[in-house]
């Protein structure tokens, strides 16, 4: 179910006996439990559980699940890191509790309200409990959203909100956050503390740019042969006290995903297919493609390949670690890669 429509439902007290959250975007993963926690009063009065499952097992959901409450009409049970559904889970359920879960959904507890949080990024679609839990359950879509869609979404919450910014402070704001809505939503959090409207300026100046930018930019000054901007942000993210192998691992990971949406394109895929084939965010691909779009499929392979020989020297110990990155930037402005 799209997550909108979700959320009208609960607001008119439609609340199911089991609901499914699926996907990874924590803010509206959280904004959904608080309006569902409303439909069920006063917390205080609440009975309400908690079961983590990287920390207990299925079968302490179902026992709380078939309680009837001695405090109240509802029993409301939230279930934490629930990822058996997902293709990279690593929580096995037995037959026995399979059998187990499946009964109760079918015929589910009415007293009773099991809430599933599930932050996955793709499900198994393959499994039975997949396919149960689409068609028997309230099963809500909070997967990351779309560049758009975050911009559609932060426009109509200001629209209703106090807070004031101008509109190239919220591109900035969408830009600095890699337009992923939870990250978003946390800096404006932090941005209520400043009185008066919110400029340009003032998100450059309180709004810190995220490593992921900061390791995109750094590509595109190597690809470029820009060394001067290339050594500054290095070490720029060295003083803040990035180990250099991580910083490589980034920017390996980079090209390798730039080499990727480039082949996928010329390959005649989309860039939202692209986005699910990779399982990557689409703006983390929209970047990619602009940027890769500039160079032969030849250039990135090449440097790709140079970044992965440094890579095992740096992690094998051969040469100094430290000066690897200067060791590939000569090599880019002798025009030897």
């Amino acid at each position: 179910m799209e997550y909108q429509k979700a959320m009208q439902a609960i607001q008119k007290g439609q609340v199911p006996p089991v609901v499914t959250v699926v996907g990874t975007e924590y803010f509206l993963q959280q904004e959904f439990l608080h309006t569902l926690l409303k439909q069920f009063g006063e917390t205080d009065t609440l009975d309400l559980s908690r079961v983590d499952l990287e920390e207990q097992t299925i079968d302490d959901v179902l026992d709380e699940a078939e309680m009837f409450s001695f405090f109240a009409e509802y029993r409301l049970i939230i279930v934490e890191n629930a990822s058996f559904l997902g293709t990279q889970s690593k929580q096995k359920l037995t037959d026995t509790q399979q059998e187990r879960l499946t009964h109760y959904i079918q015929s589910p507890n009415e007293m009773s309200v099991i809430v599933f949080l599930m932050p996955i990024e793709q499900l198994d679609k393959r499994k039975k409990l997949t396919k149960l839990f689409q068609q028997e359950t309230m099963f809500v879509d909070v997967a990351p959203m779309s560049e758009k869609d975050v911009q559609q979404y932060m426009r109509r919450y200001l629209e209703a909100d106090s807070l004031q910014l101008t509109r190239d402070a919220l591109q900035e704001l969408l830009v600095r956050t890699d337009y992923q809505l939870t990250n978003t939503m946390n800096e404006v959090a932090k941005l209520r503390n400043f009185e008066g409207e919110i400029t340009l300026a003032v998100i450059q100046a309180l709004v810190p740019r995220t490593l992921e930018s900061d390791v995109f930019e750094l590509t595109k000054a190597v690809l470029n042969r820009r060394v001067e901007r290339a050594v500054n942000i290095y070490r720029d993210l060295v003083l803040l006290k990035h180990e250099p192998i991580a910083l490589h691992a980034l920017l390996v990971s980079q090209f390798r995903l730039m080499l990727q949406t480039k082949l996928l394109s010329q390959q005649g895929f989309l860039e939202g297919d692209i986005a699910k084939q990779l399982s990557a965010h689409p703006y983390r691909v929209k970047l990619a493609l602009q940027e890769a779009g500039k160079y032969p499929v030849s250039r990135l392979a090449a440097v790709y390949q140079e970044l992965i020989a440094m890579d095992y020297h740096m992690k094998t110990g051969v040469g100094l670690r430290d000066i690897q990155f200067d060791l590939l930037l000569v090599k880019l402005v002798s025009n030897a890669i």
